[in-house]
């Protein structure tokens, strides 16, 4: 019996050891969903700009368009049926 009581004090610290682990893995656990709760936030409104400033770029692009074709319709027509052209000779060729 003097084995048993000589090793229950280091059974205790042990589960007292095993105790501690599990609640700092716990907060850790807990700290890092936070973090990566507010990352992803973060990350989400970044997207958000980019997207927003791509979105305005393109509807730039498109009124820089609509003017060309404004001020040289006769050309604009030309190019479009070129480029109608080209891409069915080209998908001709694939087939």
């Amino acid at each position: 019996m003097t084995k048993t009581a000589e090793s229950s004090p280091e059974i205790d610290n042990l589960k007292e050891d095993l105790a501690s682990l599990k609640s700092h893995v716990s907060e850790l656990t807990a700290a890092l969903k936070k973090d990566g709760v507010a990352e992803a936030e973060k990350l989400s409104e970044k997207a958000k700009e980019k997207l927003g400033e791509l979105k305005d770029r393109g509807q730039d692009g498109i009124h820089q368009i609509e003017e060309r074709v404004k001020e040289k319709p006769g050309q604009s027509i030309a190019i479009a049926f070129a480029a109608g052209f080209l891409a069915s000779m080209l998908l001709r060729n694939r087939s």
